[in-house]
């Protein structure tokens, strides 16, 4: 974990570098200040995931999503922009590769929270002490498909009565299905959902309404991320899509 996070701080003394000297040997028509940073983000995050798999890298993993979020909501690229780089698609281990018009075709373009996504007993204590997340990605064509990257899931108070339906938030998690292992680990072949255990921090009481909301991440960037949202009521299955 030394490498790892010896790796993440100096990918940050570079970032700062870069940023403090005005990136003057990088200033080009195609290369400009703000993909740089896009990049530099982009970079932060595969380094954090070389850390091992535990609470601790979720949590990194997920403020460096954040942060790279923020900084395309500050007009770092302006909203409408697309990438000038050809189309990519994840290879193994998350690597990325030029995508062939037939991998495109069938390439993850909507997300949807299953319906037998519901909480979950996960030990012999009675009562519910966490979610079974189904997600499965969509193609163009509606069918199911799977999708190597990253999930976001949070569970929100759901306020039927506010004119935001979403309250305080009740838990957040992240996890990545980057390779082999994590996909043979997390998808139902029957089902044709990658289901995600989580467990929470604090107990939600029985019959407690909350919204699902799930985002997904390709692994080459975060320009094309999909996303979905389903109420369900805790000890029961889910409500409305």
């Amino acid at each position: 974990m030394s490498a790892a996070r010896a790796a993440v701080a100096l990918a940050l003394a570079g970032c700062a570098a870069l940023l403090a000297s005005g990136c003057a040997t990088m200033q080009s028509d195609t290369y400009t200040r703000d993909t740089m940073v896009v990049d530099l983000a982009d970079a932060l995050r595969d380094e954090a995931l070389k850390i091992p798999e535990d609470g601790r890298r979720e949590k990194l993993v997920s403020g460096l999503i954040q942060l790279r979020e923020l900084m395309l909501s500050e007009s770092m690229l302006k909203a409408g922009d697309t990438p000038t780089a050809a189309p990519k698609l994840p290879g193994p281990e998350g690597a990325e590769q030029p995508a062939p018009p037939w991998a495109e075709m069938f390439a993850p373009r909507n997300l949807v929270i299953g319906f037998f996504t519901r909480s979950k007993n996960f030990d012999d204590v009675p009562g519910d002490d966490g979610l079974e997340v189904r997600l499965q990605p969509l193609d163009q064509f509606g069918d199911p498909t799977k999708a190597v990257g990253s999930y976001r899931i949070e569970i929100l108070e759901s306020r039927s009565l506010a004119s935001e339906k979403r309250g305080l938030r009740l838990g957040h998690w992240f996890v990545s299905v980057l390779d082999a292992a994590s996909n043979r680990k997390y998808y139902d072949p029957v089902d044709r959902s990658y289901v995600f255990p989580l467990m929470w921090d604090r107990e939600i009481p029985a019959g407690t309404a909350v919204i699902v909301q799930a985002t997904y991440y390709p692994p080459g960037g975060f320009t094309e991320k999909l996303f979905a949202q389903r109420m369900i009521r805790i000890g029961s299955e889910s409500e409305s899509p």
